[in-house]
């Protein structure tokens, strides 16, 4: 594959990325929108950490689009043993 057509893929997985990221916002803005009092209290506590976990795995998921492995996976970060 040229660098071209890579380069076009990972700036599409990071336009995705985003795409995904604001998603997760809304969802999480959606879910505590028309509470309050204790009902919202309990949906934050909920919808945040479900938002947490998912803008982590996205993050995760765009570091390992902004800097792939070699070629043959992932390296060994101490190669002493």
């Amino acid at each position: 594959m040229t660098t071209f057509a890579t380069d076009h893929e990972a700036v599409r997985q990071l336009r995705e990325l985003d795409e995904r990221t604001r998603t997760a916002w809304e969802e999480y803005r959606s879910s505590v929108s028309d509470l309050a009092g204790e009902a919202y209290e309990e949906a934050e506590l909920i919808s945040w950490e479900r938002l947490q976990r998912s803008l982590h795995e996205l993050a995760d998921e765009r570091g390992r689009v902004a800097s792939p492995s070699e070629p043959g996976g992932p390296r060994d970060p101490d190669p002493t043993h």
